[in-house]
């Protein structure tokens, strides 16, 4: 399984394009069907980059080396490049951030394609420049082409192991910039969006100050906590519901409150009050009742309440609530008096989180993994859609909580691919820039900003969590 490595940090095999902005200067048109040109085309998730395919201003091949613990920061350029030229006045100002990393290195990777640029021109105009960063020749374009570089300039961060970590093509401005993405790779991805979230959205006991207790960012936080080993923002969490009666009152919240709780020592006591509160208010006589959302049916958490009959019944319910080859999403609702379900419009966050469920019992069919690969390469997934497929004018935006649920989703199925395409989206609505208050936000037309920001959370510990 691609994302077995062991990692140092949270996330040490991170390819990511951040924030992309439209192209400003093409290396190559191999890659003008993808919505995020610019992005190097052969760089995956779990991919170690060629550091030995460099050479020095005379053509002696030389090979970058990273230091036990140190990453490495290689910005691709060329000197007939305008936008690389001015990247390079903000260079000065820029390379002042590494006096607060000491574990970080800077590389300067000059795109030596022996037409435009040569090895004489590119020492020259460096020589000139007097950056007093350190710099290597790609001379035939061999470390071009085994990341596929489609844009300069674009810069990668590596982490210890040689791993991509953070990948920008575009022009880096600001220090703030700069900083957030070190900060990303050297701190983790989840660092600086739980501080904004921290700062911003949660009270002092670890509630969020404008949602309803029936949102499902309170119990993802939770999730989190569980996830990221962090038994202070847990013990929050277990204060919180237990000052709400000990339910959210919506049953997928529950179940993912008893499945973080449930794997913590000392929480025995919670985990078996969730089960009881679980099966006595939403399962009487041990069956479904009443009207169900198929989102709340969260599989593996209703594995860990030992009803088994129970448990099948809920995968049946789930599994016939398939639309159809067409659009291979889940209907919303079922309701178990008639044995029927909702024909209404389909909220991609619910049915894309009822995917999630099915992939974690390896229940996903082919066509909706199908279907999701084309539409995040494609025009992308909106917030609602009608029953065959269509999107709703008033909901046609991306959020980034689809995404995150798309990258999970892919998480759980090895979907290499669709878990690269769904993190660049996902990120594209990020907040880099640590001079920003934002820092480490998502935007987002949603109403329901906390969670925009639990999602990817969630994503970002559960890649630990695998990666581990």
């Amino acid at each position: 399984m691609f994302f077995a490595k062991k990692i140092r940090q949270f996330i040490s095999i991170f390819c990511v394009g951040v924030v992309l902005m439209p192209m400003m200067m093409s290396v190559s048109a191999s890659a003008a069907d993808k919505r995020h040109t610019g992005y190097p085309e052969r760089m995956l998730i779990g991919q170690t980059v060629a550091l030995d395919k460099f050479c020095d201003e005379k053509g002696t091949a030389i090979k970058i080396q990273p230091k036990e613990g140190q990453y490495t920061i290689m910005t691709y350029w060329a000197s007939w490049c305008s936008d690389c030229q001015e990247e390079f006045s903000y260079l000065p100002k820029l390379k002042e951030v590494l006096k607060d990393y000491s574990n970080v290195q800077w590389y300067l990777v000059d795109r030596v394609d022996g037409h435009k640029e040569d090895l004489q021109s590119g020492a020259a105009f460096i020589k000139n420049k007097n950056i007093g960063l350190p710099v290597v020749y790609d001379k035939d374009l061999k470390f071009s082409n085994s990341v596929g570089i489609v844009q300069i300039p674009t810069t990668i961060i590596l982490d210890p192991q040689g791993k991509a970590v953070v990948c920008y093509p575009n022009i880096i401005k600001s220090q703030g910039h700069l900083r957030a993405m070190i900060d990303y790779a050297t701190k983790g991805a989840d660092h600086a969006t739980f501080d904004y979230l921290r700062k911003n959205l949660l009270k002092q006991d670890g509630s969020l100050k404008s949602s309803k207790t029936d949102s499902p960012a309170q119990s993802l936080l939770a999730e989190y906590a569980a996830n990221t080993l962090n038994p202070e923002l847990l013990d929050q969490q277990r204060e919180w519901i237990a000052e709400n009666g000990g339910t959210t009152e919506n049953l997928g919240n529950d179940l993912r409150m008893l499945r973080a709780f449930s794997g913590w020592r000392g929480y025995e006591v919670d985990s078996l009050d969730m089960k009881h509160r679980i099966v006595n208010r939403y399962f009487p006589g041990n069956r479904l009742n009443g009207t169900v959302k198929l989102s709340d049916l969260d599989l593996s958490a209703l594995g860990l309440l030992q009803n088994r009959k129970l448990s099948q019944a809920a995968l049946e319910v789930v599994q016939k609530g398939y639309i159809s080859e067409k659009f291979p999403m889940y209907k919303t609702e079922y309701n178990t008096e008639n044995n029927s379900y909702s024909s209404g419009n389909i909220d991609m966050t619910e049915s894309l989180m009822t995917v999630y469920h099915l992939a974690q019992q390896g229940k996903v069919k082919k066509q909706t993994i199908e279907w999701l690969r084309k539409a995040v390469e494609g025009n992308g997934i909106k917030a609602k859609y009608s029953k065959d497929g269509k999107v709703l004018e008033r909901y046609n935006y991306e959020s980034p909580a689809v995404y995150a649920l798309t990258a999970l989703i892919a998480l759980e199925c090895d979907e290499q691919m669709l878990f690269t395409e769904s993190l660049i989206q996902m990120e594209k609505s990020r907040t880099f820039d640590t001079a920003n208050k934002q820092n480490g936000s998502f935007k987002s037309d949603d109403s329901d900003k906390a969670l925009q920001q639990c999602l990817p959370l969630l994503l970002y510990s559960e890649m630990q969590q695998k990666m581990a």
